[in-house]
């Protein structure tokens, strides 16, 4: 009689960096730290992230700079620097790829590791996770929290339910209690987002438990295909896997958003503040070696109610005319303006390395090394040395090439 043998329970865990662009802000300049600071762009614009310090007070990512203020009044705005994110992004996975090449990249400050078949040699998944504290803190002063799980929910809902810096275990024995008195809205980031959490609420659903109870009739009729999804969701139940560091793009989508110096009705403005965003977010895709296909627009109105949609088209681009009339045909769709416009964001994702091989058509072979000459006198003079006569408007109405930054996301 063939004996089975069990497979290891799954040693899944999220690593969570905690107030991930304030501290690295708060690490490269020793005078703020410990001191309440808000990452944030130029001009009208919006918290990103603040530090520990200024969230004690109540500042919270998304609130504009006036309202932080006036909840903490010593706090200190820093204007966001992608480059220095993403470099000590890459550090950081260094050290989890010296325990495991299972790693996956969830966003700029969170990242999966399986270290279900590596455990063994550094003493178990609990020791793995200590010596990753300490090694983060140690080479970047950035300190996190993790959360171990047999499977990626159940592990990032551990990681978020103890900050900063914290560390929580659930073993596959202890999942269900664990998830009973989770709230819906908590599980924002597994799977189930805001809207669909209060639409959970309105259900009488308002713990995990209590979806995980549910009848899948119901979820099913309710939010069709989805509703077996997220029944597992409240079981802490996935069988979504770790992927390999090798072969990932580490950048999900790169974009730029600008804050108006004063609300606008003025399309011609409008056109010359979206033609600048477009043109920094091509000019970093290149900096990256990167070509997208999708691109995202977002404006904020005066009120502060929010317009974004996104378009795909069938080929790779990365310049910034190609982005800005895909980004146009998207804003057109709020024409004429019913209200002025506050903000503008742009981003492009669906990326692809860009390998830089020989067009077939000379027109394109031109462009391309048009761009690159561009792109290399703008390095050695500074940003938009060289630009499109159309970002003139912009560059009187406003600060020209100092635009708050909108993300660049690594994948997720």
């Amino acid at each position: 009689m063939e004996q089975t043998v069990e497979k290891p329970e799954k040693k899944i865990m999220l690593v969570d960096q905690n107030a991930y662009f304030a501290s690295v802000e708060q690490q490269c300049n020793p005078e703020l730290r410990g001191k309440p600071i808000g990452v944030c762009g130029e001009g009208r614009t919006i918290i990103v992230t603040a530090s520990y310090e200024a969230r004690w007070f109540g500042v919270k990512t998304g609130m504009t700079l006036p309202e932080a203020r006036r909840l903490c009044p010593n706090l200190i705005p820093v204007i966001g620097n992608l480059d220095k994110y993403i470099d000590t992004s890459l550090k950081i996975h260094k050290i989890f790829l010296e325990f495991t090449n299972k790693v996956e990249v969830f966003s700029i400050d969170e990242c999966f590791l399986d270290v279900t078949e590596t455990e063994y040699l550094f003493g178990g998944a609990v020791e793995i996770a200590k010596k990753i504290k300490k090694t983060m803190a140690e080479e970047t002063g950035i300190k996190c929290s993790i959360g171990i799980a047999p499977n990626k929910v159940v592990a990032k809902i551990a990681a978020k339910s103890k900050k900063p810096d914290g560390l929580v275990v659930v073993g596959g024995d202890e999942v269900k209690d664990f998830m009973a008195a989770i709230p819906v809205e908590k599980l924002q980031g597994v799977g189930i987002g805001r809207k669909i959490s209060q639409k959970l609420k309105y259900m009488g659903i308002n713990t995990a438990k209590q979806l995980g109870e549910a009848d899948l009739g119901l979820l099913k009729s309710r939010f069709g295909i989805l509703g077996g999804f997220y029944k597992n969701i409240g079981l802490g139940l996935s069988e979504s896997t770790v992927k390999d560091y090798s072969g990932q793009i580490p950048i999900k989508s790169v974009g730029h958003s600008h804050t108006l110096p004063q609300d606008t009705y003025d399309i011609a403005v409008i056109r010359s503040y979206m033609l600048l965003l477009c043109e920094k977010t091509a000019a970093r895709l290149r900096e990256y070696k990167m070509k997208g296909r999708t691109v995202s627009m977002a404006v904020r109105f005066g009120d502060f109610d929010m317009y974004a949609s996104r378009d795909t088209l069938k080929h790779y681009f990365n310049s910034g005319v190609e982005i800005f009339n895909l980004a146009m045909s998207i804003f057109e769709k709020v024409l004429p303006l019913q209200k002025p416009v506050r903000l503008l964001g742009v981003s492009i994702s669906n990326l692809a390395v860009d390998d830089r091989q020989k067009y077939l058509f000379n027109d394109f072979e031109k462009k391309s090394k048009l761009l690159e000459v561009m792109d290399n006198i703008n390095k050695k003079y500074g940003d938009f040395t060289l630009r499109p006569t159309s970002l003139i408007t912009a560059e009187k109405y406003g600060i020209l090439g100092r635009c708050g930054i909108i993300s660049t996301r690594l994948i997720k």
